[in-house]
């Protein structure tokens, strides 16, 4: 078995211009330990990985594998980076992608030993408790199973210290507990795993230790079992003022119906009867490709039916949070404050169509306070956000709109507890308003946490919405 090296970095600093994100981080991690690396965004987690993987440079500080000093750790074949993005190709097959890249194996020649390579594949996926052909194309996995591979294929690659960056931040319960897993016997079999989380529950059932970071400095370093779920928020929040108090926005009776799809179908949504009025909050759930994302766009108008309809007078406006942020979400080259007006420009505008530039900017800077978005410029690029500030960003940017339809996909996807409860606290206020709002989430606490409805979304079609008081986390997800 190939040695683990000891890996310390000593007084690593970075900053962007004037924002000073990490402050000298120290800290060591020996062979055998499943680490969990937690912080709010912006605190610097994003900005340690990729030093450590090579995308920045420290301006200050070493990293050091047992005695050598290296200056980073993305060319070291003991070093593994797993990020959201996997790096798959799709519509290769699971062995083709494990072996790109790699020397072929050969029979004679130019002749490619492809039993060989075949069996070396099963063997790697074999490893992480993957039971698939690995001729199946990648296109066909869960999002689970493709993080299995990519866990597989760098494990293949020798490394014996893996950086897993929030990879179960999109994946269903079951899917997450495979890859926890998984995760875990690397670590008994003597490897390192550092992994980045804002999920409370996997870490404290699964890491051997908690790294917190808070404002670009470790605030905590400690064995996960000298930590429970009360003393863990407190730490991650220390700095911070308390969690938000409930607004006192209570249920009440649904208005008119502002929304309704009548058996319409798109994408791999269909056949849907939905019907959404104001004062409600409705919550859906589902396996990745039951269409779920779908009916959110449907509802958005993003998306038109190609059979059955929506129902929607011209005068509703509707906004939605996408549930790809990455992909979908923003401008990075454009300021914060661009973001978060964009889709609601004639709010600003005055006689002749001018921008009202000062008020624009002031409601800006506002939204970016009240998010705590971090940095806390609004004339700063969107680009430069962590996911989470991000997320932030583009909530805010609904917000703005003041629609009567608001669409959440994923809302509170990779931001830290004290915005997720502000977030679930702004969502609850909206109740008292004369709008109807959809939750789509594949995170069940999102849908308990606000919704007065709640339902499954199977191969396109939605389920009967069941009240949010008759249900509870564990019969949702056996239903999903």
């Amino acid at each position: 078995m190939t040695k683990t090296p000891r890996l310390t970095v000593t007084g690593l600093k970075k900053s962007f211009g004037s924002n000073r994100v990490l402050h000298g981080i120290d800290l060591t991690f020996q062979p055998g330990q499943f680490i969990g690396l937690m912080g709010p965004n912006g605190a610097g987690k994003s900005t340690l990985i990729k030093i450590l993987d090579g995308l920045y440079s420290a301006d200050e500080g070493s990293i050091k594998l047992d005695d050598e000093v290296v200056r980073n750790l993305g060319s070291r074949k003991e070093c593994g980076f797993i990020h959201q993005d996997l790096g798959l190709i799709e519509d290769m097959t699971i062995c083709e992608n494990l072996r790109l890249g790699q020397a072929p194996m050969k029979l004679a020649g130019p002749i490619l030993n492809l039993k060989r390579e075949r069996e070396a594949a099963a063997e790697a996926i074999a490893r992480v408790g993957l039971d698939r052909d690995v001729d199946t194309p990648v296109s066909a996995l869960s999002p689970g199973e493709k993080t299995l591979v990519a866990v597989a294929r760098t494990l293949d690659r020798g490394a014996r210290i893996l950086f897993v960056d929030e990879a179960t931040s999109t994946l269903p319960a079951a899917d997450s507990r495979r890859l926890m897993d998984a995760l875990r016997a690397t670590v008994d079999d003597g490897a390192t795993v550092i992994m980045v989380s804002h999920k409370l529950s996997e870490i404290l059932d699964d890491t051997d230790r908690v790294v917190v970071l808070l404002d670009g400095e470790v605030s905590t370093d400690e064995p996960t079992a000298s930590l429970d779920r009360e003393s863990l928020v407190e730490r991650l929040v220390a700095h911070e003022s308390e969690g938000a108090v409930e607004d006192g926005v209570t249920t009440c009776e649904p208005g008119d119906e502002l929304v309704a799809l009548e058996a319409a179908c798109a994408g791999r949504a269909g056949p849907v009867n939905l019907s959404l009025r104001g004062g409600e909050i409705t919550g859906l759930t589902g396996l990745p490709g039951s269409g779920l994302h779908d009916i959110g766009f449907l509802v958005h108008g993003s998306m038109k039916p190609v059979n059955g309809r929506v129902k929607v007078d011209r005068k509703i406006k509707r906004a939605l949070v996408p549930p790809h942020r990455e992909t979908q979400g923003g401008i990075p080259l454009n300021s914060v404050r661009e973001n978060l007006t964009l889709s609601s420009l004639d709010r600003w505008r005055s006689l002749g169509r001018l921008l009202a530039l000062r008020r624009e900017e002031r409601d800006a800077q506002q939204m970016t306070t009240e998010l705590n978005v971090v940095p806390g410029d609004a004339e700063g690029p969107f680009g430069v956000l962590s996911g989470g500030n991000k997320q932030k960003v583009i909530f805010g940017r609904v917000l703005l709109r003041e629609p009567q339809v608001y669409v959440l996909c994923e809302p509170t996807r990779g931001v830290d507890i004290k915005t997720r409860t502000e977030i679930y606290r702004l969502i609850r206020k909206l109740r008292s308003k004369d709008v109807a709002v959809l939750v789509i989430s594949s995170d069940s606490e999102d849908l308990f946490a606000v919704c007065d409805r709640i339902g499954v979304v199977d191969d396109g079609t939605v389920e009967q919405l069941v009240p949010a008081e008759k249900m509870n986390t564990q019969q949702l997800e056996a239903l999903v």
